[in-house]
C-alpha cells in the first residue's frame, strides 16, 4: 500500500450529485490500480486539510468554493480539478456541468411542451445557479413565440430564505395568466411548489409546468411532488475530473476548463400537460413526450387520451397539419439532433432515448429526415468551436 496514489475526493454539497460524482471518479480509477479514492464530506473540510498538511493525499478532485478557499486550504503545488460551478474558478483545472446548457435545455423543453409564457426561478448562491438562468433566459429570447418571460422573485444577498416565500406568494397573487416555471434547482422547485400548494386554487391553476435541476430523489420524496427536472451529468463530471487529474499527475499543468453537457430531461408528472387550448390535443402531446422511450404507438396513445385513432388523427390534423404519428416523429428526430450534437451519446443510446428501435432502424430514419447518417451530422455540428467555463 506503500505505492498508492491517495486521491481525495471533496464531495459536492448536494449529496445526489455528490454520489453521481464519486461513482465516476471511482469507474475511472478502476484503471488505474495504483489509485486509491478517499471520499471527504462537504462537512469535513477539517479532514480534507489535515490530510493535505500530513502529504497523504497526490491530489484533490472537489467542489472548490472559490480560488480564495484554494489558495487558503491547498498548496499550490497539489494537483487539483474542480467539480462544480459554485463560483468562477480559474486557480485550477476545472471539469464542471455546462449550467448554461441546462437551462437552455429546460427552455428547450417547455418550448416542447407549447407553454409560451414563462419565468424562471433563481437564487444567488452560486454560479451556477446564475447560469442556469441566464441559459433559460437566452435560449427563450431565440424563440420569439416564447414570450412574456421574466424572472419570478429570487434570493439575493439581502433577502433571507423566509422572506423569499412570502414574495413568490405575493407574486403568484398577481399571475394572470398561465405560466411555466423553471427553477434553477430541485430544492427551489420543491420550496416553490409548497408555496403553491398553500395558494388559492384559481392562482395554482396558472402555474401549467412546473421544473428543476438535479434530478434528486430525496427532494421529491420529501416533497412528494413527480418533479420533472434536469440531472446533472455527474458521472461524466467525475470520469473526466479523474481523467484530467491524471494528466495533471503526469506532468501537464495547463489549466483548462472542460464543460460536460446534461444528456435529457427527466420528465415527470409536473410537465405532464401539454400546452394547448385542444383538450384532446394536450392530453395526447402530454403522454407521448413523457413516453418517447417506450415508443407506446398511435393506437395506445390515443387509448390513454381516451379518444378513438380517428379522432386523435382529427385532432392534431387540425393542431399541427400533420398526423400524429408525423408529430411524433419529428419530436424524435429533434431528440436525436439535440443528443447528437451536445451529447457523446453513441447510436444506440440515442436510438433507446428517442424510441426510435435499433442503430440501423434509427440511422435509417436519421437518413431519410435529414440527408446524413448520424456520425456525419454530429461530425459537421461539432465543427463548432466548444465554449470553456464562463469566467463570471
Amino acid at each position: 500500500m506503500n505505492d498508492a496514489v491517495n486521491i481525495g475526493v471533496l464531495l459536492d454539497p448536494d449529496f445526489d450529485h455528490a454520489v453521481e460524482i464519486l461513482e465516476g471518479v471511482r469507474t475511472y480509477a478502476r484503471a488505474r490500480p495504483d489509485w486509491r479514492v478517499v471520499p471527504v464530506p462537504a462537512a469535513q473540510e477539517a479532514l480534507l486539510a489535515r490530510l493535505v498538511r500530513a502529504g497523504e493525499l497526490r491530489g484533490v478532485i472537489g467542489a472548490f468554493l472559490s480560488d480564495r478557499w484554494l489558495e487558503s486550504r491547498l498548496p499550490p503545488e497539489l494537483p487539483a480539478v474542480n467539480t462544480a460551478n459554485l463560483s468562477p474558478i480559474t486557480r485550477v483545472c476545472s471539469a464542471v456541468p455546462d449550467d448554461r446548457a441546462v437551462g437552455r435545455l429546460a427552455a428547450r423543453h417547455l418550448l416542447d411542451l407549447g407553454h409560451r409564457h414563462a419565468v424562471v426561478v433563481a437564487d444567488r448562491a452560486t454560479h451556477a445557479s446564475r447560469l442556469r438562468r441566464e441559459g433559460f433566459l437566452d435560449a427563450a429570447r431565440e424563440w420569439p413565440g416564447f414570450g412574456a418571460l421574466a424572472a419570478a422573485p429570487h434570493a439575493d444577498a439581502a433577502t433571507a430564505g423566509y422572506r423569499l416565500e412570502g414574495l413568490w406568494q405575493d407574486w403568484l397573487a398577481a399571475l394572470e395568466r398561465e405560466t411555466a416555471v423553471f427553477c434553477t434547482s430541485d430544492l427551489l422547485a420543491c420550496r416553490f411548489w409548497t408555496v403553491c400548494r398553500a395558494a388559492q386554487p384559481a392562482a395554482r391553476a396558472r402555474v401549467t409546468a412546473l421544473a428543476g435541476v438535479g434530478d434528486s430523489l430525496t427532494a421529491r420524496v420529501v416533497s412528494g411532488l413527480d418533479l420533472t427536472s434536469v440531472p446533472l451529468p455527474g458521472r461524466a463530471v467525475g470520469r473526466r475530473a479523474a481523467a484530467r487529474l491524471a494528466g495533471l499527475l503526469d506532468g501537464d499543468r495547463t489549466v483548462a476548463c472542460e464543460l460536460i453537457a446534461p444528456d435529457g430531461v427527466a420528465v415527470r408528472g409536473s410537465t405532464a400537460r401539454y400546452a394547448s387550448s385542444d383538450p384532446v390535443v394536450a392530453r395526447a402531446m402530454g403522454i407521448a413526450l413523457q413516453t418517447l422511450p417506450q415508443h407506446p404507438g398511435v393506437d395506445e396513445i390515443a387509448r390513454r387520451a381516451g379518444v378513438s385513432r380517428r379522432t386523435l388523427e382529427q385532432h392534431f390534423r387540425a393542431a399541427f397539419g400533420r398526423s400524429p404519428a408525423a408529430e411524433f416523429r419529428e419530436r424524435r428526430l429533434e431528440l436525436a439532433r439535440r443528443l447528437l450534437a451536445e451529447t457523446d451519446l453513441t447510436a444506440a443510446e440515442i436510438a433507446a432515448r428517442t424510441g426510435t428501435g435499433s442503430v440501423q432502424a434509427f440511422t435509417t430514419l436519421f437518413r431519410l429526415a435529414t440527408g446524413q447518417p448520424p456520425a456525419a451530422w454530429r461530425a459537421a455540428a461539432a465543427s463548432t468551436v466548444s465554449r470553456g467555463c464562463d469566467a463570471g
